[in-house]
């Protein structure tokens, strides 16, 4: 996946998750070496973040994000607070 992105639907979630977090940041997915990426997709907010559906993580990404920062750990927060009643592990 170096380099593009593939079409949204060929991902799996949680790489979906980290193609939202890219578009809601302006990151480039390309901008991550796969190492990093593969740690990025390892981490518990990005499995907790991928049982919520997309126009929640939309809404609780723009409600927090700053620039181009969007911490997981923030974004995550949002989450439980745009969509209280909703299981979101982590």
């Amino acid at each position: 996946m170096a380099g593009t992105l593939a079409p949204i639907r060929y991902l799996n979630r949680r790489e979906q998750v980290l193609a939202l977090w890219c578009s809601l940041t302006g990151h480039a997915p390309d901008r991550f070496d796969e190492p990093e990426r593969e740690a990025l997709l390892a981490r518990t907010e990005i499995a907790a973040l991928a049982e919520v559906p997309d126009s929640v993580l939309l809404d609780a990404g723009q409600a927090v994000r700053r620039g181009t920062s969007l911490p997981l750990e923030r974004w995550l927060a949002a989450v439980r607070v745009v969509r209280p009643g909703s299981r979101v592990s982590a």
